[in-house]
């Protein structure tokens, strides 16, 4: 079965269903008949083009359904419990957030004591709020949409009491304070970067900082993607390795759901979750599948949970640059003789292009020379960053030398986006060189078959 076809299918037609408002209704009928679709063809009683057929038409009613339901937002006087989906950032002299109330999302800027009210929580805390709230307009309503957001909220009160959610999500946010704790005594800036690395909490990064990292093509490293995943596996892996395989996987599910709270369940943290999760069941069922299945079934399933995906660019991103590393980093790595960090962040490079020239206008070729120097320390910090914070967090006599070893690698990442970001290329120089990498390329592939025919011969 080619799962790849199947993935672009779903996501081709959830696209297109935005513009179909009338079979927003079909959703749920359309997911069971593709579930039952399914069974019938799993004992061949079904060809896979109805597969096809059916896939499309669950994508099409979802993707409808996504953007002309439940948009619907009570205007006026509100009030109850909100819980928090956005941790709080300071914006505009306000706490920037965004609430759910009766299970409808709202975007929030509250000053005074109702925005230091709300600043001091984070996401899946619930506290009582009094507001108006509206209808969500302006040239961000649709990327709030895209966001789930469907409406705005004026907070005029906010109650001290607070609910801390679930177990999941009171054991993630302690852990993002016992960490932010355990260096504190770390510069203000490092500290944001080191929080972006860890856990993708940008929150605090300043506006020169981000500008810095997207210049030099290192925005990557403070998005939790796949990176994190399998660093977190291996720190996890001497405490599952003697486990059996049922209790390994059993531990293994709970870890990443729980990797997913103290994210925050970001695109890409899904993206890289569900397909860690898709590897540790293949290797419990004995079935391995290679990467590229492994994608294109994690797409599939994560577009039928939230066909909002479809329009997300962090996920396009995510898939994007996966992809690229499934499908062109071996022949890449091939043609450079090599199949390091710059064979990996070529092909990542290569599956994210396309996305990022539509959206951002720009792929810095510095990006070629700044991963490479900056990846493998920015690994260090994700892999032990974690734990070491933590350990001292609980033992806050390790706090200064915690900050003081942290600090030093986070300042290497940092000072190579300085460093990458002036000297970027802008506009048609930046095309040129990407171009003479190219025909680089070119030549060394060349070069290399006729090597190999030679050899042949």
């Amino acid at each position: 079965m080619n799962w790849l076809f199947l993935a672009v299918v779903l996501w081709a037609s959830t696209w297109v269903g935005e513009w179909w408002p009338r079979v927003s209704n079909g959703r749920v009928a359309g997911l069971v008949l593709l579930g039952a679709g399914c069974i019938f063809f799993r004992y061949s009683l079904l060809p896979l083009s109805v597969i096809v057929l059916m896939l499309f038409a669950v994508g099409l009613t979802s993707g409808s359904a996504a953007w002309h339901q439940g948009s619907d937002v009570r205007e006026g006087a509100c009030s109850g419990i909100a819980t928090i989906r956005v941790d709080p950032s300071f914006r505009s002299y306000g706490t920037a957030t965004v609430l759910e109330l009766d299970e409808k999302r709202y975007k929030v800027l509250a000053y005074g004591t109702p925005g230091r009210a709300l600043a001091q929580r984070l996401v899946g805390e619930s506290v009582r709020i009094e507001g108006e709230c509206s209808r969500n307009e302006g040239q961000f309503a649709r990327f709030d949409h895209i966001n789930h957001v469907v409406g705005r909220l004026t907070i005029t009160s906010v109650s001290e009491k607070y609910s801390e959610g679930s177990v999941f999500v009171r054991t993630a946010n302690r852990m993002r304070r016992s960490l932010v704790r355990g260096v504190e005594r770390m510069p203000a800036e490092h500290r944001a970067l080191f929080t972006g690395l860890v856990i993708g909490d940008d929150r605090n990064q300043s506006p020169a900082m981000v500008q810095r990292f997207r210049d030099s093509g290192l925005s990557h490293l403070c998005a939790v993607s796949g990176q994190n995943v399998a660093y977190l596996l291996i720190v996890a892996s001497p405490f599952l390795k003697r486990r059996s395989n049922w209790v390994k996987w059993c531990l293994t599910m709970l870890l990443l759901v729980w990797f997913v709270a103290l994210t925050r369940g970001e695109p890409s943290v899904l993206r890289a979750a569900f397909m860690a999760g898709m590897v540790a069941s293949n290797a419990l069922l004995k079935s391995p599948a290679n990467a590229r299945i492994v994608l294109s079934r994690a797409v599939i399933v994560l577009l039928l949970i939230d066909p909002m995906l479809a329009w997300s660019v962090g996920f396009a991103l995510s898939v994007g640059a996966t992809a690229g590393l499934a499908w062109a980093s071996a022949g890449i790595g091939r043609m450079m003789g090599s199949r390091g960090v710059l064979a990996a962040t070529l092909a990542a490079q290569l599956g994210t292009a396309p996305i990022s020239l539509l959206v951002f206008g720009f792929v810095p070729v510095i990006s070629l020379l700044a991963n490479p120097l900056a990846i493998p320390v920015a690994g260090f910090v994700m892999t032990i960053g974690l734990p070491i914070a933590l350990l001292a967090a609980a033992v806050p006599v390790l706090v200064p030398a915690v900050s003081w070893l942290l600090t030093i690698p986070v300042v290497w990442v940092d000072g190579v986006s300085r460093i990458a970001s002036f000297l970027s290329p802008q506009g048609w120089w930046n095309g040129g060189i990407w171009l003479i990498v190219v025909i680089l390329l070119l030549f060394r592939a060349r070069k290399n078959a006729r090597r190999h025919t030679a050899v042949a011969g």
